[in-house]
Parts: structure tokens; C-alpha cells; sequence
């Protein structure tokens, strides 16, 4: 009885830890099913007019909204503060960037999108919210 107990306990504990693991080079597939806003997916970094660095740190980002221009490419980076975050912008048709990474996005048409953080950082995850403004 005591073995089973105890193997038991492991295989709960491994299920824990494959749970909690890092998915560092994974890649989201984008916000499949969801509706496309005008994200241009061909960006290309080099052309980027501008940079906007998002600092995330526990269960909070550095602003409660971030503007970039229409028709501009701008690099998007992730910096974390404190924790493991990643970045994803509803609706938008991009992928998610996880720490010190950057991603090329352009906008077409002015309008809102919801930023939230893409990675469970604890027990603040699911108010870790902020927007990117499109003027």
C-alpha cells in the first residue's frame, strides 16, 4: 500500500511540474477563430519607425495603454520585471512574444485592442490587462 502511495504522489508531482513547465520555444498559432482586426502580418522589423517596449512585472504592465501610430511598423518588446509574462493582442492575428522578445506589428485603421499577458503568472494573471491604441 505504501508503494502505491507513494508512486502515487510522484506521478502527481511530475504532473505538476509538466503543467508548470516553460513552453520558452513555443509559439502561439495567433487567436484562431477569433476576428481579425487589421494587423498587417507581413511587418517587417527592419522597416520599424518606432519601438514600444511593454514592461511586465507581478500581475501588472507598466502602462494601462500604449499608442502607436496607422500605418507605421513598430517593434514591440517584452521586458519582465518580475515573473514569467508573455504578450498577446487580441483579435489581432499576431502571435504572442514572450520575454526580451520583439515583434513587427503594423495597423492599418485606428482602433483598440486588448493586451493581455499570455503566460499563468499567479493569482493577479487574469486582471494583468492594458490596451494598444491605434490613432
Amino acid at each position: 500500500m505504501k508503494k502505491w502511495l507513494t508512486f502515487a504522489f510522484v506521478l502527481v508531482m511530475v504532473a505538476i511540474v509538466a503543467a508548470c513547465g516553460s513552453n520558452a520555444g513555443e509559439k502561439s498559432g495567433g487567436n484562431s477563430g477569433s476576428e481579425l482586426k487589421g494587423g498587417d502580418l507581413s511587418a517587417d522589423s527592419s522597416a520599424a519607425t518606432s519601438e514600444v517596449v511593454i514592461t511586465a512585472s507581478n500581475w501588472k504592465f507598466d502602462q494601462e495603454e500604449y499608442k502607436i501610430k496607422s500605418g507605421d511598423t513598430v517593434n514591440l518588446t517584452l521586458k519582465s520585471a518580475g515573473g514569467s509574462h508573455g504578450v498577446m493582442i487580441l483579435k489581432s492575428g499576431y502571435d504572442q512574444i514572450g520575454n526580451d522578445e520583439t515583434l513587427a506589428v503594423k495597423f492599418d485603421e485606428p482602433g483598440t485592442y486588448d493586451i493581455i499577458c499570455s503566460v499563468p503568472c499567479g493569482t493577479g494573471h487574469r486582471t494583468m490587462k492594458s490596451k494598444l491604441v491605434i490613432e
